[in-house]
């Protein structure tokens, strides 16, 4: 064993030597102290579930080296370098287990242990990487110019056999450790089990289609449904806003109307809505609605009296009393003079004056003036 390598075995014992006394040290009472994992050394490497082993002996293989570094766990990973010319291992190797806490006593147990008359180190590996395939097409700029187009073309291949390499190596580690932990599957199996793959994409594709249809049916539903919202809400306001414009050209018009009224001196009423029609008929009921209106305004602006109130009242006056005979009209003058003016108003429907004057002298009232 080189001496270095017996230096760091050394290293990793005084280390463990060390750690015991002043975990499990006595206190002043005679106690012992307790294990505390998470104030060991090897909590600094609790991300890490590979160790590094060196010092193995040339002629053991992957699964030799996996046999005797099982007995502290299950193994998920052996990575073990070979010389490229010979395919010799190099006599180290890369173990990853299942559980990170079988590295701990990996470290403590197989460090410094005898292994074909060699000493073996183990210790903690925190940043292991295994190699990965390359890209050929991605080879650095500043190592591509120092080589010919021969040179060029050669690496390339050189990186597409090393894929190869890598991919064989992968898949047969993974055969290995299946075979191992006895979940190895034969091509019948393999073959069996890429057909349920299928079947169950196909049922798990169609589902997802169905699923899908089901989502865009429901969405085209709301869509339409909100369009529909969208529409009549727009179909509202154009005629709430037809409205309010009729309404402004309306105010408009009559502002402009009472504008000119008030230049021309004249005052402006506005026209009273028609009467609504009486349920016994009559002469208003009868008349159309301009004609009631004129009639209803022509009252209101008389003091409410109206023809038929006339008309009742001739006849009952009519009936109480007997009017006097009406005196001959008196010849015109020679001269041509005007005609006196008739007591009765023409187009009147009410007593006269002198029809008046008699019935107040039956009385005994005063006559009217004339």
């Amino acid at each position: 064993t080189p001496p270095l390598a017996m230096n760091r075995v050394k290293e990793v014992e005084r280390i463990n030597r060390r750690e015991v006394e002043t975990q499990l040290a006595s206190n002043t009472r005679g106690d012992a102290g307790s294990w505390d994992v998470s104030k060991s050394w090897h909590a600094t490497y609790s991300d890490s579930a590979y160790v590094y082993v060196g010092g193995l002996p040339y002629e053991l293989s992957e699964g030799d080296v996996a046999t005797v570094m099982a007995q502290w766990g299950d193994i998920v990973d052996v990575n073990m370098p070979r010389d490229k010319g010979t395919g010799k291992p190099k006599g180290f190797a890369f173990i990853c287990y299942e559980d990170q806490r079988s590295t701990v006593l990996a470290v403590d147990n197989f460090n410094g242990a005898k292994l074909l008359g060699r000493t073996v180190r183990c210790d903690h590996c925190r940043d292991f990487r295994e190699e990965q395939a390359k890209d050929p097409d991605a080879i650095p700029d500043h190592v591509a110019r120092k080589l010919s187009e021969k040179e060029l073309e050669q690496r390339k291949r050189e990186i597409v056999e090393r894929n190869a390499e890598l991919k064989a190596h992968a898949a047969e580690k993974e055969q290995r450790f299946a075979e191992a932990r006895g979940t190895a599957t034969t091509a019948g199996e393999r073959e069996e089990a890429a057909v349920r793959a299928s079947l169950l994409g196909d049922k798990e594709r169609a589902a997802n289609a169905k699923r899908r249809t089901h989502i865009e049916e429901v969405l085209s539903r709301r869509k339409a449904g909100a369009q529909a919202e969208l529409a009549l809400e727009a179909r509202k306001k154009a005629e709430w806003e037809e409205r309010k414009r009729q309404r402004d050209a309306d105010e408009a018009a009559g502002r402009r109307d009472r504008d000119a009224d008030k230049r021309s001196g004249r005052e402006h009423f506005a026209p009273p809505p028609p009467p609504p029609p009486r349920r016994g008929g009559g002469a208003d009921a009868v008349e159309g609605g301009g004609g009631g209106s004129a009639a209803a305004f022509d009252r209101m602006m008389s003091g409410g009296g109206g023809e038929r109130k006339k008309k009742r009242k001739k006849e009952r006056g009519a009936g109480l009393f007997k009017q006097a005979p009406q005196a001959e009209a008196p010849a015109e003058p020679a001269g041509g003079g005007a005609a006196p003016a008739e007591r009765k108003r023409m187009g009147e429907e009410s007593m006269s004056v002198d029809e008046t004057n008699a019935m107040r002298e039956q009385l005994g009232l005063k006559p009217l003036r004339s």
